[in-house]
Formats: structure tokens, C-alpha cells, sequence
């Protein structure tokens, strides 16, 4: 078994604590105080420094880690860690958590500000990369989850009956569905029916089929109620079609009696109709003529317009060309202007720059040094200098000045060939204007008058025909034609027709009776083979549940042999009678809630002692309010004692 003795720990600046170190026995320790002297922050700091959570399995960030001042307020700038080392299989292990606080001070500012707070982690002092790296060398020394279970007497009962169970039957190992089945032969028939499904699946499964059963059943009764409530009454079915079959009889005579009347009258309506289609197809070929005269008479005057319009468009475009022309001469001009200016200016520049002289500065000829009249020859050498320089600075320019003008007469020169080539342009198109609005004058004078159109359609012989005909045949139109009456027949046959009407539905209320006695029927049948269904599986839930009662108390004398104080029973009596499926602890015979305090340790120190043999490993087991407990149960694991004391400080023993 791997044994987990902790040595030593180390807290400085957690929960209260600005500094303490403790050795631990590897077999006792006792740390005895008044309350609220730091009995329980021990244990929270073992805690933290493996799993960063306190004793309460709160996260650090639930719980406050920092020393608070008087009123209340966290003490800033504090290192806040637990340092704890663990003799692990024999060799010692030194783990750290450090809680640190992260200063920055803003840009602009002095003072320092608190940003966030990092949590740091040491094995064996050297630090971690990562969070990551830290768990997973804590968990290769004991898990979190088997930790909680072995190092707190009252843990194990604080979980989840469920999960309790999970655990007892994972230590005791399993019964399997087999050597139950073997006991009786309707287990054997249970086990065919899971087919490798879990029993809890199975149970789940009868139960929702038992609800979707029984709200079934719940509906049938009143969807009966309703078949029968909506089942019309039984009449004398053959006097009823007999009636219907004469009355049909006699809609057949009126039928032909009107088919008689109206044969007249689609010959009318026929005659009527061919004389329609005559005076629309007159009124057609009517149209056609006058429209062929209107194109014929407006022809002329239409090509004559057109032709002014097409001119009158040519000399509005010259218009538009002249002004553009115009614009563009403007625009030129004013650019060889402009040109012509920077030339003469150009040019008195030449002249004054050539007209320069040499004139010689003050001082030219005195040594900058001494202040000294330079030696003959020094003055002859300097004036050349100057002249040199002089010369060669008025050629150069000289020579930009006359670069200059060369490329503004260049532009100049353009200029004015651009705006000679306009003034052609113009002429031309104003000549061609004056061309096109005399010959426009001409057109317009030359388009014929609009003829009297009306007039001549009025006299055409075609025209006049045509119309002749359409009159005579709108006289034949209106030609009074024999009537036909047939309201008294169609009186007579709308009357049996609402009595043919009410008697078919009179004659359906047969179908609707046995419809709803067919539904009544399989109504009926439905509800009595949902009853044997129900049977049925209410059979296989009983079956089901004694079966896993069975294995649970093959699996609870496995258990319970597990332990030497506790005892665990996996079903819980009713009120009612039933039972419930749950896990419950007793300590010799009394239900764990209702033991005392040290009834309580010792009972989980036997759930330790247990879980201890079956994970192969011990850790230290932190026993709260241990000054109730007169004599422990045994253990192989290091007891670390929480005991309430007249010590005004805490105190290890």
C-alpha cells in the first residue's frame, strides 16, 4: 500500500495565518486551540496546496485567501502561499502554491495599480511551466476525487446516495447478472429480454412504456364517449331509398322536359351569335379601310415635316458646334496671352541679367584671419577668382533663361497654330449654317396643308358599304325572337332537389352508425390488449426489481464485509409500504444521521480504512472536533486531530 505521511506545512499570510510551521507525526498530531483559531484553516491549506480548494471543496476563488486589516478591507502586497512536504513511498515530496498580486502602474501615472492576481506552483522548488504540469504531478500522488474520500472522515456520506453506491460496488467488485439468474428461472428469462442492456436502462424503459400504456387507457373512455355520443339514431333504411329512387324518377322527367324548351332556344341564341360574328368582322374590314385612307392622305404632310425636322435638328448641332469653337478660341487666346507676357518678361530678364558687372565686396581683399591688406600678387589671384566665378555664374544663367524662353515660345507658337486651325474651323461651320437655315427656310415653306381626312372617309364607296351592311345586320339583332319559359320546371326540380338532399343525408347517417360502432369496437379491443400489455410489463418491472434486489444483497454481503462498524443496505422502506432504491448507512444497526458526532468519525474512519485497501494507497485522514471522541477506531493512515481546546493560540502536540 502506498502510505501518504505529511511531514510539514507551511502557511504564510493565508486566511488569517501571517505565518506558521508545523511538524507532523507520522502517527498523531494534535492541533488544539479555541475556536476560530485556525483549526479548520490547517486542513483548508493542505487542501489548497494540492487542489487549490479549502476543506469545503470551495475553488480559491469562493473562498478569501488574503489576511484582512480591522475593518474588513484585504491586506495589499502580500505573498499568500502554503508549502507542504509529503513523504510519498518513502520519498519526500515539497510542493508549493504561491497566490501573488500583479502590479502595474498605468501609462502617465506614478502610483501602482493591483491589475490581477497569478497563482505560481513549486515541486521540490522548482517551478512549474503550467497548471497543467502541477495537477498532473499531484494527481500521480493521489487523486483528487480518492483524497477527498480518505483524508475526511465525514465525506463519504456527504455524497449522493448513488454515488455512494458506484463507489461500494466498484470496492467490492460484481455480481454478475448470471449467478443471479441461476436462482430462478424467471431471471433467466429477464436476462434474454435486456439483451446486454443495464437494468436501470431496461426499468427505465418498461416505465416509460408503462406511461405511454396508461395515458393510452386514460383517453379510451371518453373516446368511446364520444363514438356513442355522435351515433345518430337507426331509421327504416329501404322506405328511405325507395323514396330517393322516385324522387330521382321524377327530376329525370322535368330534365327532359326542359332539355326539350332549350333546344329552341339555342337555335335562337345561334342565330344570334352568327350575326355577331358578321357585324364584328364588318366593323373589322370597316377599320382597316379608314385607317388605309388616313395613312394615304396624312403621308405627304408627314414626309414633308419630317424632312424639316431632321434639318432644323443639323442646325441646332452647327449652333452647338460654333459655341464650342468659340470657347475654345477664347481659351486659347487667353493661354498665348499669358504665354506672350512670360516671353517679354522673359526677355528684359535676359537683358538685365546680361547687363551685370562685377562689383568687389568690402573686405574682399583682407586676410579673414589677421584682418591684414592682402600681397599684390594674393589680390591679383583673388580678383581672378571672383571674376571667374563671377562669369561662370552669369553664363549659367544666361543659359536657363534663354532654355526658358526657347520652351515658352515653343508653347506659344503651338498656341497660335491651334487657334488659327479654330478660326478655319469656324468659318467653315458657319458657312455651312447659313447654307442649312436658308434651305431649312425653303422646307418649311414648301409642306403642304393637312387634308380633310374625315371628309374623305365620309365619301369613300368602300366605306359607305360597309357601314350599310353593319346596320342591317344590327337590324337583324334586334329582331324579337320567340321566348322560352322554364321557371316552372326549374321550381319544381329545385324542390326535389332539397328532398333528394335531405334524404341522402338521412340515408348517410347508416355509414356514420357503423363507422362509429367499428370505432367503438376496435375502441374495445385496443383498451383490453393495452390491460394485458400492462399486466405484462408490470410482470417484468416486479420480476426486474426483485432481481436487482437479489444482487444487491449478493453484492451488500460483499460489502459488508468490507467494514467492522458500518453497514450499508441498498433499498429504503417506505411509509407507504414501498420501497425506494437508494443507499443507506448504519452504525451498529443505527442510521447514520441519527448517530453521535463520534459515532460519525469512527464510522467514516471504517469507510476510510475500506477505500484505503481498495485504492492501495493512505493519506493523512484531518478528524474535526476530535475532543468528542474518546477512543478511535484503527487505522492505518496518519491522523491529523482538530481539537477544540483552552489554548488561546493554536497549538501543536
Amino acid at each position: 500500500m502506498k502510505q501518504i505521511i505529511l511531514q510539514s506545512l507551511s502557511l504564510i499570510n493565508f486566511k488569517g495565518i501571517r505565518s506558521l510551521d508545523i511538524r507532523f507525526d507520522p502517527a498523531q498530531t494534535y492541533i488544539c486551540g479555541e475556536n476560530g483559531t485556525g483549526k479548520t484553516t490547517v486542513f483548508d491549506a493542505f487542501c489548497w496546496c494540492l487542489f487549490g480548494k479549502d476543506s469545503l471543496n470551495r475553488a480559491d476563488s469562493n473562498f478569501n485567501i488574503k489576511t484582512l486589516d480591522e475593518n474588513g478591507s484585504p491586506i495589499l502586497k502580500q505573498e499568500h502561499s502554503v508549502t507542504c512536504v509529503l513523504l510519498v513511498g518513502g520519498n519526500s515530496v515539497k510542493l508549493q502554491r504561491k497566490y501573488c498580486e500583479v502590479w502595474t502602474k498605468p501609462r502617465g501615472t506614478t502610483e501602482e495599480t493591483l491589475t490581477n492576481h497569478k497563482t505560481e506552483f513549486l515541486i521540490n522548488d522548482v517551478k512549474q511551466s503550467t497548471k497543467k504540469d502541477y495537477d498532473a504531478e499531484i494527481s500521480a500522488i493521489i487523486p483528487e476525487d480518492v483524497f477527498k474520500m480518505i483524508t475526511n472522515p465525514f465525506y463519504f456520506n456527504s455524497l449522493k446516495p448513488d454515488v455512494q453506491k458506484d463507489m461500494l460496488l466498484e470496492m467490492a467488485g460484481t455480481v454478475t447478472d448470471g449467478e443471479v439468474a441461476a436462482l430462478k428461472p424467471e431471471y433467466l428469462s429477464l436476462l434474454a429480454q435486456l439483451n446486454g442492456r443495464p437494468l436501470a436502462t431496461f426499468l427505465k424503459e418498461v416505465s416509460a412504456r408503462k406511461r405511454a400504456i396508461k395515458d393510452e387507457l386514460s383517453t379510451i373512455p371518453a373516446r368511446i364517449e364520444t363514438a356513442q355520443r355522435i351515433r345518430p339514431e337507426a331509421e327504416d333504411w329501404k322506405a328511405l331509398e325507395q323514396e330517393l329512387k322516385d324522387k330521382k324518377a321524377k327530376v329525370a322527367e322535368i330534365d327532359a322536359q326542359i332539355a326539350d324548351k332549350n333546344q329552341v332556344a339555342e337555335a335562337e341564341f345561334q342565330r344570334k351569335y352568327n350575326i355577331q360574328k358578321q357585324i364584328s368582322d364588318k366593323q373589322l374590314e370597316l377599320s382597316r379601310r379608314q385607317s388605309e385612307l388616313r395613312s394615304q392622305a396624312e403621308d405627304s404632310v408627314s414626309k414633308a415635316q419630317q424632312e424639316v425636322r431632321d434639318l432644323d435638328y443639323k442646325c441646332a448641332s452647327l449652333v452647338r458646334r460654333l459655341e464650342n469653337i468659340n470657347r475654345e478660341i477664347a481659351d486659347r487666346q487667353s493661354q498665348l496671352d499669358r504665354l506672350n507676357q512670360k516671353l517679354v518678361a522673359k526677355r528684359q530678364e535676359f537683358l538685365d541679367k546680361n547687363a551685370e558687372q562685377l562689383t568687389f565686396p568690402e573686405g574682399a581683399f583682407v586676410c579673414p584671419t589677421c584682418q591684414r591688406p592682402l600681397e599684390p600678387e594674393d589680390i591679383e589671384a583673388k580678383r581672378n577668382e571672383l571674376e571667374a566665378n563671377f562669369n561662370r555664374s552669369k553664363a549659367e544663367a544666361l543659359k536657363a533663361i534663354q532654355a526658358e524662353g526657347k520652351r515658352l515660345k515653343e508653347q506659344a507658337d503651338e498656341a497660335q497654330k491651334f487657334l488659327q486651325d479654330c478660326k478655319v474651323e469656324y468659318e467653315k461651320a458657319q458657312q455651312e449654317l447659313d447654307s442649312k437655315e436658308a434651305g431649312l427656310e425653303a422646307k418649311r415653306a414648301a409642306v403642304p396643308a393637312v387634308p380633310d381626312v374625315a371628309n374623305i372617309i365620309a365619301e369613300d364607296s368602300t366605306c359607305i358599304s360597309l357601314q350599310n351592311e353593319i346596320t342591317d345586320l344590327q337590324n337583324q339583332l334586334t329582331q324579337e325572337a320567340k321566348t322560352v319559359d322554364l321557371s316552372d320546371l326549374k321550381e319544381a326540380k329545385a324542390a326535389l332537389g332539397a328532398n333528394i338532399d335531405e334524404l341522402v343525408k338521412r340515408i348517410a347517417k347508416r355509414d356514420q352508425i357503423e363507422r362509429a360502432d367499428a370505432e367503438i369496437a376496435i375502441l374495445e379491443e385496443k383498451r383490453t390488449a393495452a390491460n394485458l400489455r400492462l399486466v405484462e410489463l408490470e410482470g417484468l418491472e416486479f420480476t426486474a426489481t426483485d432481481f436487482q434486489k437479489t444482487k444487491d444483497a449478493e453484492l451488500l454481503k460483499r460489502i459488508n464485509g468490507m467494514f467492522s462498524l458500518v453497514s450499508f443496505s441498498f433499498v429504503d422502506a417506505q411509509l407507504n409500504g414501498g420501497e425506494k432504491l437508494t443507499c443507506v448507512c448504519t452504525v451498529n444497526g443505527v442510521p447514520y444521521p441519527d448517530v453521535n458526532n463520534a459515532g460519525k468519525i469512527n464510522a467514516g474512519l471504517d469507510i476510510i480504512n475500506a477505500i484505503c485497501k481498495s485504492k492501495g494507497m493512505a493519506a493523512p485522514i484531518f478528524i474535526d472536533n476530535r475532543e468528542g471522541v474518546n477512543q478511535l477506531l484503527p487505522t492505518v493512515s496518519q491522523i491529523v486531530n482538530l481539537y477544540v481546546s483552552a489554548d488561546k493560540e493554536l497549538t501543536i502536540k
